[in-house]
């Protein structure tokens, strides 16, 4: 009788034990539980990070991202056009990521591809059309920018010769030495522009410093740079002749101060941040988003809504402009965004 006794109480220990132990499991998922953190998938293009450009500036996008929206991201630097689609094709297939983002306009191929496989899966795509419900292709009216660099190149000229240095001899350069060419002859018929030199090459900067001192040798004393990290042997030319040098995509003046006086400004930082933002508040759309001056997505750095930003992303001063430079900028930038006027593109 004892021992029966024992096991019926062992028996309700552990009964209690075992209501205990679920009443602890329902309360505790009865919690509010932390969402899991969203993330994000970042491909840069070839150049990788240190260009002190496009690639750095997109970079930028998603940490912001990082810190104002709570997301995480994962980002990979593809050393060839070929590894393009193993990156895309093993970033969708995690299913991890709330959108992929493809930086350059040579990624559009593999994502063609990768797109159809993962329908359910949201891109974007930087500087080319990728025609997919699923891809959102960010455009950018480079030409509006480099026109306001084409003024202040005009106007601050001494030997009235100024010059242009590209990656590739592609539209999507050419963009910006028509606009710039134009700027220039808006601002002054009698400069001349000289043509336009090409690196062949977005990680050549010993290439891009012959270049520019190639320029320099014809006559050039202003010379404007869009050509990845082999534009950063540009600028070097450029502080090493003496002569203006005019940087792109991101502030680069703070590299040569005294060189340096106005770099166009195209904020691929503002899109991907919008496409991320869009894409953990499922409002992402797919189709194409061509941008410009209007709407904040190109400039350069000497506007006054940008001017402190850049001075305090790379913690430096601007020399002041030659008079009447900026303000001359300024009726430039009021005149493309009222369409009075109507600055020429290579698409």
């Amino acid at each position: 009788m004892k021992s029966k006794g024992i096991s019926n109480t062992i028996i309700a220990l552990a009964v209690i034990i075992i209501i205990g132990i679920a009443a602890v499991a329902v309360y505790y998922f009865a919690l509010p539980q932390e969402p899991a953190e969203k993330k994000v998938g970042l491909i840069i293009a070839t150049g990788g990070l240190g260009d002190k450009s496009f690639n750095d500036i997109s970079y930028a996008g998603v940490q912001r991202a990082k810190e104002e929206l709570g997301i995480d991201f994962d980002f990979v630097e593809p050393e060839a056009i070929a590894q393009y689609e193993g990156f895309q094709r093993d970033f969708a297939k995690s299913g991890d990521y709330e959108i992929i983002i493809c930086v350059g306009f040579d990624q559009a191929d593999a994502l063609t591809v990768v797109s159809q496989e993962y329908p359910d899966q949201n891109f974007a795509i930087v500087d080319m059309v990728v025609v997919q419900p699923n891809v959102a292709s960010l455009l950018f009216k480079s030409n509006e920018a480099s026109f306001l660099v084409g003024v202040a190149a005009g106007m601050i000229t001494d030997t009235g010769n100024v010059g242009f240095v590209g990656g590739m001899d592609i539209d999507l350069i050419n963009d910006f030495y028509l606009g710039y060419e134009a700027g220039v002859q808006w601002v002054d018929t009698e400069v001349t522009v000289l043509e336009p030199v090409y690196v062949g090459d977005w990680g050549d900067p010993t290439k891009g410093k012959e270049l520019a001192k190639s320029l320099v040798d014809l006559g050039a004393d202003g010379i404007f740079i869009a050509a990845g990290k082999s534009g950063l042997g540009a600028l070097d030319a450029v502080n090493e002749e003496d002569v203006t040098g005019f940087g792109v995509d991101a502030c680069q003046c703070y590299l040569y101060v005294q060189n340096i006086p106005v770099s166009t400004t195209k904020r691929v930082d503002i899109a991907v941040y919008e496409m991320i933002e869009a894409a953990i508040e499922d409002t992402f759309e797919g189709g194409i988003y061509n941008k410009g001056l209007a709407e904040g997505w190109v400039g350069v750095c000497r506007l006054p809504d940008e001017e402190g930003f850049w001075e305090e992303e790379f913690d430096f001063t601007h020399e002041p402009l030659e008079t009447g430079v900026e303000e001359k900028i300024l009726e430039a930038r009021t005149k493309i965004i009222s369409g009075e006027i109507i600055v020429p593109t290579a698409y």
